[in-house]
């Protein structure tokens, strides 16, 4: 990495155990052990909780949690979340689980249209954390019958996990204006090991933390960048840097969905297949589910993980956090697995069958969709900035 040690290691932290988690059970028992080992507090913050044995699991370990007298605070965006039932929520409140709606849709001043709470973090006492893309429903934990979506998760045990309780603190009482405020609490670091260091991207709060940790990587990698995009939707300045590390012999590779949730999504991405082929891209379609991961690991030793989404919605209209780890060992550990997929769940797309077997019409359908996407995502975000400026 070509980045000055000053640049290098800024806002990194030494002195955390940090360890890859995987989407279905694996990443369950994770949280639901944080739950239940929690002595004092737990703070959970996600996109989405759904009614359904994943997130009937999660309530009652927070349900458990607080008749421990452990105080249990809940954050859900209200849009992610809008599906989950009236009983649902008040089983939760009425269970001692103090839980809030972020941005509401409907205020004291009418509608409102405001940014999303895209992050999905659990943290525990202040003291272990876990970060990553994963939503709270059983789509993203499997079952006999259904492989669960890909994506990952980052257990960290540190001092790094003060910051992180703050930054939930933050959300709980800036939305919500709580009279009283806990402070983060400073531990002991527990072992040397990787640096860490939390990214957040709120625009509003002129936070683009996340979206820095990519550009310094596009701009300073020397061997490789692997990217697993779940809504992958470059800009024009992404693409700039995307061109660059090309052009300067940085081998770059994406594993992307080949049926995504999101059809117009998957459909604008197809347009910029060819443009990525251009520059040399790799491009590698994951076959047995949806790709649901937010993750880059670049020259064996950067790595992040979170989840924010490589496209302009995720950037400037959502609230959002990753967790970047300076570290040989885990990017290498990483970029093993991700080899792993790569050679036994993936289809490399070949750039010279990919434009001859492209008839005119899908052509057609993907550019319309590619600028509507765009436009549509670009105008959700003026909207909901505007509304916001008075904040």
């Amino acid at each position: 990495m070509l980045i000055s040690k000053k640049r290098r290691f800024k806002d990194y932290q030494s002195g955390n155990k940090v360890s890859l988690v995987k989407s279905g059970e694996e990443y369950f028992k994770a949280l639901l052990d944080l739950i239940d080992g929690a002595k004092e507090s737990i703070h959970l913050q996600t996109y989405i909780l759904s009614d359904d044995n994943t997130g009937r699991s999660v309530a009652g370990a927070l349900k458990k949690a607080a008749r421990r007298n452990v105080a249990a605070y809940v954050v859900l965006d209200l849009f992610g979340s809008f599906a989950l039932p009236f009983s649902f929520v008040e089983d939760l409140r009425q269970g001692g689980v103090q839980l809030r709606f972020f941005s509401p849709f409907l205020t004291q001043e009418g509608i409102h249209l405001g940014r999303r709470l895209h992050r999905k973090v659990l943290v525990a006492d202040g003291k272990k954390a876990l970060i990553s893309g994963i939503n709270i429903t059983d789509r993203y934990r499997g079952s006999k019958d259904a492989l669960p979506w890909l994506d990952f998760g980052v257990l960290v045990e540190g001092e790094i996990c003060s910051e992180i309780f703050a930054s939930c603190e933050a959300i709980w009482g800036r939305k919500f204006r709580r009279k009283k405020k806990v402070k983060a609490k400073k531990i002991f670091s527990l072992a040397d090991g990787p640096l860490v260091r939390v990214r957040q991207n709120d625009w509003m709060r002129r936070k683009l933390e996340i979206s820095k940790s990519y550009k310094d990587i596009f701009r300073n990698a020397e061997k490789y960048i692997t990217i697993v995009g779940a809504y992958f939707l470059p800009g024009r300045k992404l693409k700039k840097l995307i061109k660059a590390a090309s052009g300067r012999g940085v081998k770059i590779r994406l594993i992307l969905s080949k049926n995504s949730d999101e059809k117009m999504f998957k459909m604008a991405a197809l347009y910029l297949y060819e443009w990525l082929f251009r520059h040399g891209v790799e491009i590698y379609e994951y076959q047995p589910v949806v790709v649901h991961g937010k993750a880059a690991v670049a020259d064996d030793i950067w790595t992040t993980i979170g989840s924010h989404d490589l496209n302009f919605l995720s950037t400037y209209g959502m609230v959002e956090m990753n967790l970047d780890i300076w570290g040989k060992d885990f990017a290498e550990s990483f970029n093993k697995y991700l080899n792993k997929i790569i050679k036994e769940d993936c289809v490399r797309i070949a750039p010279e069958e990919y434009g001859r077997k492209k008839k005119l019409w899908n052509r057609i359908i993907d550019w319309w969709s590619y600028y509507a996407m765009r436009i549509s995502l670009w105008l959700l975000v003026l909207l909901t900035n505007k509304r916001q400026e008075g904040e």
